[in-house]
């Protein structure tokens, strides 16, 4: 006898739900990639509010396409699910 846990074939997988964090730096580079070698495509000031992917590279935290920037600076939301 073969057991399958699971979902039924037919439904729709859960979205991922996106992280929130807090800037914590007094002014935080955004970056084109995960990398301090990447360029600085924007610039997040002290407690901006953003949300972010659950995607994290090198230290750097995925913020969208094309934009990440450096975790140690961002504070996760008490009720965020983000790791």
């Amino acid at each position: 006898m073969i057991y399958l846990l699971g979902r039924p074939a037919d439904s729709e997988p859960e979205p991922v739900q996106p992280c929130r964090f807090e800037v914590s730096a007094d002014v935080l580079n955004v970056r084109s990639g995960p990398g301090t070698e990447f360029d600085t495509v924007d610039r997040l000031t002290e407690n901006t509010a953003v949300t972010a992917q659950p995607v994290e590279q090198h230290g750097f935290r995925q913020l969208g396409t094309g934009r990440w920037a450096a975790q140690e600076f961002l504070v996760a939301e008490p009720d965020s699910s983000c790791p």
